[in-house]
Order: structure tokens, then sequence, then C-alpha cells
């Protein structure tokens, strides 16, 4: 055979090689290819990455996807060139989130095949027998395929209009949704210096965190900043903010900023959770965020405030949306209409959370309100919040949009 070498034939993962923080779902129906593949996940390269060995092929994989998320991998066996394999491929993709990639392990070592499968925008095509290693490395490859550890994540601020609004426990509840129910690597920043809540509302206590990111200014990278996060599992990390002895002076803005940066590199979504205050660092997060999410109490002091914190982001903002308004603890007859909020901001309330007496308790005893109250209309207003602001409109258990722009979805090696 000529033409361009076979993946499988090439070398490894460099040793010390970690995968990023993804999910990846594997489809095997043959036990050669199940026992690499098993034994690729148990790998110490593997140890951030979450991995699933699932029984059948493209068939079982569209079925699986039509009401779950997607992973940010599927990797999918296939024994032979079938004549339906476009239409296989298409099945899948017409399930599948845009950030979806897709690998196939196939049992022909044939170059034809190989760049067929790369123009129906598949990212890669290894075939039998498949090393552990070669596997991991053509993993890492197509992740790398964008820049260090793949695309980078997407920021969202929340801030409230007033102390009390409760900004942080919604960052904290809408953080928990993104990584347990969208399946999206999710990295919490608790930046409420001093003050911070985040620990106690995951009841960890970890060594390191905000602070010591911080400190290190313009030098901090990738590889300082992730000893630093608390990794809940392999989908929820943690900076928890610094107590007040321990970081007692403002942080310089540029140190803000490149945290941010740097978490982008570490997760698929960054929730901040800010302070409410109008600092020098604190605009900076601001103005480092993708979306900025305003959260306020139906009261004067909030709308008085929120119209005040809407004009200054204007400003610091010129060329980005509007910040979300998210009205907190709205009681049947508010002192404040929402309604009275869209008028004198000129934007829409995108969500409105209800006041409840369990969901109050769970919140002052530090508990998610997901775990507390499950079935409550303040948690199916977090999850509808959440939902509108995943960064590809990931849906937790339901059908994905069809469609059969292959490229686009499986997200192939031009995306």
């Amino acid at each position: 055979m000529s033409g361009e070498p076979s993946r499988s034939t090439r070398a490894g993962a460099p040793a010390g090689t970690l995968l990023p923080r993804i999910k990846v779902d594997m489809f095997a129906e043959s036990d050669s290819v199940r026992d690499s593949l098993d034994r690729a996940a148990a790998d110490r390269r593997a140890v951030r990455t979450e991995f699933t060995l699932l029984e059948g092929s493209f068939a079982a994989a569209a079925e699986r996807y039509r009401d779950a998320p997607s992973p940010d991998l599927i990797v999918v066996e296939q024994q032979g060139w079938v004549e339906d394999l476009d239409a296989r491929i298409e099945a899948l993709a017409e399930v599948c989130q845009q950030r979806t990639r897709l690998l196939v392990i196939g049992d022909r070592n044939d170059v034809v095949l190989y760049r067929h499968l790369l123009r129906a925008g598949v990212s890669d095509y290894l075939f039998q027998p498949v090393a552990p290693l070669v596997f991991l490395d053509a993993v890492q490859s197509i992740f790398d395929a964008e820049g260090e550890g793949g695309e980078l994540g997407r920021a969202i601020a929340f801030v409230g209009a007033r102390g009390g609004a409760g900004a942080s426990t919604l960052a904290h509840n809408v953080a928990a949704a993104f990584g347990r129910d969208f399946e999206l690597t999710t990295l919490l920043i608790d930046a409420d210096l001093g003050f911070g809540t985040a620990a106690l509302q995951f009841d960890v206590n970890p060594p390191g965190g905000l602070g010591e990111a911080l400190t290190e200014g313009d030098d901090l990278t990738r590889e300082v900043l992730e000893p630093l996060v608390h990794w809940r599992d392999k989908r929820m990390g943690l900076l928890v903010a610094p107590d007040r002895e321990r970081h007692p002076a403002p942080p310089e803005p540029h140190a803000m900023r490149q945290v941010v940066d740097q978490a982008r590199r570490l997760a698929r979504i960054v929730v901040l959770d800010l302070p409410h205050g109008w600092a020098p660092w604190t605009m900076e997060a601001l103005a480092a965020a993708d979306r900025v999410v305003l959260v306020a109490t139906p009261d004067l002091p909030s709308l008085r405030n929120a119209r005040t914190l809407t004009g200054a982001l204007a400003g610091l903002r010129p060329n980005d949306e509007p910040p979300l308004l998210v009205l907190n603890r709205v009681v049947a007859k508010p002192l404040v209409p929402p309604e009275e909020f869209a008028k004198v901001l000129d934007c829409e309330v995108a969500a409105r959370i209800p006041v409840e007496a369990a969901a109050a308790g769970a919140e002052m005893s530090g508990t998610l309100l997901a775990d507390a109250v499950p079935r409550s209309e303040a948690v199916l207003a977090i999850m509808r919040l959440a939902e509108g602001l995943s960064s590809d409109g990931a849906r937790p258990r339901a059908p994905r949009p069809r469609s059969s722009w292959l490229g686009r979805l499986l997200g192939g090696r031009a995306s």
C-alpha cells in the first residue's frame, strides 16, 4: 500500500502528556478493540479524561444520543467498508452537538478509506490492531489541532446588583448543572476575595486556590493553574477564594485577566462568581468574560444599581450583548414588578427565580438546590438558565437538533 502513513504505525503519546479534561464514549464490537480501549482508559495519561466503554457501532451510538447529550469525542468501531457508511455517519451526526468529534476504528489499512472518512468530517481513522498508546496519541492530536488542549472555554461572569442578591448561590448552582446535567467540563472561580462561599457550598478545603494563582501575575500558565484547582470529579473543578488573612490586598487587574485566560484552557465553561462592587480587578474580569449575568432582587435598590451597572457595562463592553438580567427571590407580588425592570433597563428578564421556603433553607445550609429540592420551580428555572448559557445549546437528556452538515457537526479537521 502506498500513500499516507497509517496512524496505527506512529509512535505513542509522549511520556508525561496528559489528555485534556474531556468526555469520551467508545463503541466497540470486537474483544480485541474493547480490550485495547479499556487498557487505554486505565493509562496514567488518561487520568483527567472521562472514558465510557459501550457495546455496538454506529447504530448504537446514534440511538444513545437521541435522548442524551453527546460527549466531546465519540469512538466507533466499524468492520469493513459497508455501502451505507456515509448514511451511518450522517445518522450519528444528526443527533450530535456541534462540539462533538468522531474517531473511527476499522479493520482495513486503506488510504482511500482514510481520506474518504476525513472528507466526511471524521476527525481521525485508526486500523486494527490499535495499541493503547497509539489511541491516546490520536485523541491528543484531535484536541491539540486548535491549540493547547483544544478550543478555549467560554467564560460566564455572575455579579449581583447589590449585596445579598444571591448571585453566588446562582453561580454555584448553574456551574453544578453544567457539569452534572449538561456534561460540560466546568471550572467555577470564586472571586469573592476574603468572603467567598464556594468552598463551604461544595464542602471542600483545598490547600491552594485563587490567591496563589493571582500572585503569579503574567507568569501564570495552564500548568501552574491546574494543580491549584480542586477537581470534585472529571467534569467539575473549583478555584476557591482565599480568606482575608491569606490575601488581604486587592489583586492587580492584569493578574485577574491572566487567571481567566488560563482557566479557559482547562474547561469548556468557566463560571466567575464576582463580588458586588466596581474595583479595577472586577472590571477586568467582567471585560474578560464572554457573557455577563446580572442578578437582582425585585426591589428599588436593585433596580437603581442594575441601571448603573448596565450603563457601566455598556461602556466597558461596547461591542458585546448587554448583560443577561436574572431576577432572584421573586415573590408573588414583588415590590418592583419584572415588567418595570425590563422597561427601566430596556432589556428582557432572562430568568425569574421564585422564592421557595425549601430552596431558601437549602441555600442557608450550603446545599445545592438540585440536591435539596430537585423538583422545585427554582431548580427548573436554573436549569433553563443554564441551558441558555451553554456554549452550544446543550440540553440534558433531550433530543439533538437534526442536521446533515457532517463537517460542521462532527468537527472535521477544517473546523
